[in-house]
């Protein structure tokens, strides 16, 4: 199982250019409209260069974050668990 961590809590206008396209697929998947200011936290998967974003406006719970992790052999590192609770319904 790998491991993710987070890298950076950030609005998406923010968001490095070698990132931003993981967030464009990520926003197109659940089918919405970015906003440049929305809050985004931004995962990366341990020995590898997959990036996950997970949008903070309250859509996704702790929960189904750590399920959508699941399903990809992966698992969201307690530090990093700890910092994205409060942000997370």
């Amino acid at each position: 199982m790998h491991v993710a961590r987070l890298l950076a809590i950030t609005e998406v206008r923010n968001v490095p250019p070698e990132i931003r396209p993981f967030v464009d697929f990520r926003a197109a998947m659940e089918e919405r409209e970015l906003d440049e200011a929305e809050k985004v936290a931004l995962l990366i998967i341990e020995t590898t260069s997959c990036y996950i974003p997970v949008f903070l406006n309250g859509s996704e719970s702790l929960a189904e974050l750590e399920k959508r992790l699941a399903d990809q052999d992966a698992k969201l590192a307690t530090d990093s668990r700890d910092a994205l609770a409060p942000h997370l319904s």
